[in-house]
C-alpha cells in the first residue's frame, strides 16, 4: 500500500478542486493560524513540533495535489495546481524555518504585540 502511495503510475481519484481548496488551502490555513498561535503563547518547544508536523502535512498534500491533477477538463488548470503547490512548499519551509529561529530567539510576533 505504501509503495502505491509513492508511484506516480497510480494516479488518484479525486476531483482537483476538493484536494487543492479543501485539504490544501482551506486546511493549511487553519494550520497555519495554529502555528501562529503555538509561536506567540507556547513554549518553543511545542512549535518545533508543530513545525514538523506541519512540514508532514505540507509533504502529505503536496504529493496528494501532484497525484490528482490530472483529473480536471482542461489540463492547464492540473499543471498550474502542481506549480503553485510546489511554491507554497517553498514559502512553507521558508516562513516555518524563520518562525522557529524567531521563537528561539525570543521575538515577539509584531502584529500581535
Amino acid at each position: 500500500m505504501l509503495q502505491a502511495y509513492f508511484d506516480d503510475r497510480v494516479p488518484g481519484n479525486l476531483r482537483l478542486a476538493r484536494v487543492f481548496w479543501l485539504e490544501g488551502v482551506l486546511a493549511s490555513h487553519v494550520l497555519f493560524l495554529a502555528l501562529l498561535a503555538i509561536y506567540q503563547y507556547g513554549p518553543a518547544i511545542a512549535l518545533v513540533a508543530a513545525v514538523a508536523g506541519f512540514m508532514a502535512y505540507t509533504a502529505w498534500i503536496m504529493r496528494r495535489i501532484w497525484l490528482n491533477a490530472p483529473n480536471v477538463e482542461r489540463a492547464e488548470l492540473g499543471t498550474m495546481a502542481r506549480v503553485l503547490t510546489i511554491g507554497w512548499t517553498i514559502n512553507a519551509v521558508t516562513v516555518c524555518t524563520f518562525l522557529v529561529l524567531a521563537k528561539l530567539g525570543g521575538q515577539p510576533l509584531q502584529f500581535l504585540g
